[in-house]
């Protein structure tokens, strides 16, 4: 873990720092306008969402070139400072005399407006205060990436090297003399084991590796739209408010780069990479997208002038407006792009035989399969025990590992509640993606039990051999010794600390963080 997140707490926090940031900016200068306004004889306020309750008669003009709460309005709107009724007795120096001011009540009003505005912004903007968390999802993306790492070449876990195990039962490993058995096996003929269940371990393991490949890849892209999002928004609110009082033409300092929620896609073309390339080209894997901006909300007061890049506050509303709209219209976009990448690998899932995803399963009824005959004519058993006590042992090493792998997938399962989009929702997307990741998990779980199986049957058909030839009975008895006490064991059974008893195919899960 990075530790680099916003929490869903501290974004919630800075978020509302923010809104009250652009808040009480707003206010100070709808004050300074409508104080401006008041003082040259007029009470219509650009960006005002209804007429002002006082209309000044024609004899408080005057008055309200020096009343001292106008003068409070235009030079200082701070709350704190917010003078009281009786500070304005309704003097006109101008005219000598007492006439109505009601200026104070103007004001309530604009705070009012201001205070609006500020629900109307936190209301509008993409809801994403509530969730999801993160680090959830980070701790989930790694978890993926530690299978997937362990799943490729040159990646050993506990006693074995998935890969060589894998290497030798699909026979790519000529040391191995996994050819020389295949010429007749009584009880499981060479052909059907070949054909059928050691023919799909080295596919079920590509495609295996890509899909958690893929599944890491989604987990990652659903954390970065939210991520981008909630940057999106804190950087709206912080130009927003710096605009408030920013002179034009260009602002001091440039606002914060805005982060393009469609990124995964431009570096590394994550939906186009799904299609098309499961059982050939595994994705280019996916740096950790979850290191996350500082968000910088410190903004420079800036002195009140005429020269402001918004002169108008009905103008500068509008901008805001159009940057709230953007938001949603970025965030679509995202969500639209997460969706298309699930589609197409649950597309790319739906065109691949079962087989090539879990494993061949063995205890079907075989293909029929003839045993092959030798140069005279006749059936050949030659078989060696040691080579066939060798493959039970790769495959119980495989199911030990899957085992192991099968674990950490399932404690992904802790990050389902934070897959979620606007208003801590699940969109269609993630409950496709939620519902992809126990497929895989449900893909390793048969794996693991399919090996197991293999194991066995291996194992009991090197055993028949024995029972009706001397001399393999005596290869038996030597493999067994120089194999451990995994090779004792009878098939079907655990005994307490050995082999068997490690490999779990249904692994406690920690349940759904919400």
């Amino acid at each position: 873990m990075s530790g680099d997140y916003m929490s869903g707490s501290e974004y919630s926090a800075t978020l509302t720092a923010a809104l009250n940031s652009y808040w009480q900016r707003l206010e100070k200068r709808w004050l300074h306008d409508a104080g401006q306004l008041l003082r040259g004889g007029s009470s219509q306020f650009p960006g005002a969402p209804e007429p002002a309750r006082w209309q000044p008669p024609t004899d408080s003009w005057g008055h309200l070139t020096t009343c001292p709460i106008v003068q409070w309005a235009v030079n200082d709107g701070a709350a704190a400072n917010r003078p009281q009724a009786e500070a304005c007795d309704g003097w006109s120096v101008r005219d000598a005399k007492y006439v109505e001011c009601r200026a104070l009540d103007v004001f309530t009003q604009v705070a009012d407006w201001a205070w609006r505005k500020r629900e109307q912004l936190a209301t509008g903007i993409p809801d994403l205060a509530g969730g999801p968390e993160l680090s959830s999802l980070e701790e989930a993306y790694s978890a993926f990436s530690s299978v997937e790492k362990k799943m490729r070449v040159g990646n050993a876990m506990g006693d074995h090297d998935l890969d060589n195990l894998i290497a030798l039962l699909a026979g790519n490993n000529n040391e191995a003399g996994t050819r020389a058995w295949m010429t007749g096996w009584m009880g499981l003929a060479a052909n059907s084991l070949q054909d059928g269940f050691l023919a799909t371990v080295l596919p079920t393991l590509t495609h295996q590796d890509i899909l958690v490949k893929w599944l890491g890849n989604s987990y990652s892209c659903r954390a970065t739209i939210i991520h981008a999002a909630r940057n999106n928004i804190l950087n709206l609110i912080a130009e927003a408010t710096t605009a408030l009082n920013e002179a034009a033409p260009a602002p001091a300092e440039p606002p914060k780069e805005k982060l393009v929620l469609s990124a995964l896609s431009d570096k590394w073309e994550y939906a186009k990479t799904v299609i098309g390339a499961l059982g050939r080209t595994a994705p280019d894997g996916v740096g950790n997208a979850l290191i996350l901006l500082e968000f910088a909300m410190n903004i420079t007061a800036r002195p009140f002038n005429s020269d402001l890049r918004f002169p108008r506050l009905d103008a500068f509303f509008t901008h805001v407006d159009t940057g709230v709209r953007e938001l949603h219209s970025d965030l679509d976009k995202a969500e639209k792009d997460y969706h298309d990448a699930i589609k197409a690998i649950e597309n790319e899932i739906a065109g691949v035989d079962r087989i090539d995803l879990e494993l061949y399963d063995m205890t079907q009824p075989p293909a029929k399969s003839g045993a092959n005959p030798g140069s005279d004519g006749t059936q050949r058993y030659a078989v060696d025990v040691t080579v066939v006590l060798q493959l039970a042992e790769a495959c119980y090493g495989a199911a030990e590992i899957y085992s192991g792998l099968l674990g950490e997938l399932a404690k992904t399962s802790y990050a389902d509640g934070q897959l979620v989009g606007r208003g801590v929702v699940p969109t269609e997307a993630d409950t496709a993606l939620k519902q992809l990741r126990n497929d895989v998990e449900s893909f390793f779980q048969k794996t693991t039990a399919r090996y197991l199986a293999a194991g066995d049957r291996i194992k009991e058909a090197a055993e028949k051999y024995a029972q009706t030839d001397a001399e393999q009975k005596e290869r038996l008895q030597t493999a067994i010794g120089t194999l451990g006490d995994w090779a004792k064991e009878e098939p079907g059974k655990k005994p307490e600390g050995e082999r068997r008893d490690r490999i779990d195919l249904d692994p406690d899960k920690e349940g759904a963080q919400n």
